[in-house]
């Protein structure tokens, strides 16, 4: 949990907003913090991640007229390039499976006892 509250503490000053893909409407939140430059944290993931924010991992983003968007869930957000997207889980060795890992870029923030030693 301390990685979670560092980006916490490092990204209130950038709007953070905390979501879940359980909330029922965590697209229109996110379609709303990626046209205004927030961050979002998505909080306590498991293995499964909504394929709806597909299109974000890959950042198909489109330029049309100097300005950019982004295709969302059937709507065309405009891409600001100050948004940030966070993806935390509290499982100790995730399996995500290999799309996954060539679409972000994950950091193990887990403490081990060697890792303290040094």
């Amino acid at each position: 949990m301390q990685a979670v509250q560092w980006i916490k503490e490092k990204e209130q000053a950038n709007s953070l907003d905390i979501l879940s893909f359980n909330e029922h409407n965590f697209m229109k939140k996110l379609q709303n913090a990626i046209q205004f430059g927030h961050s979002v944290l998505f909080e306590a993931i498991d293995i499964e991640i909504d394929p709806m924010v597909d299109p974000l991992l890959e950042k198909n983003i489109t330029i049309n007229a100097g300005i950019k968007y982004i295709k969302l869930s059937g709507d065309q957000v405009d891409w600001d390039d100050n948004f940030k997207l966070f993806l935390t889980t509290k499982l100790a060795n995730p399996a995500y499976p290999p799309e996954v890992f060539g679409k972000t870029m994950i950091i193990n923030f887990n403490v081990t006892l060697q890792g303290l030693a040094d």
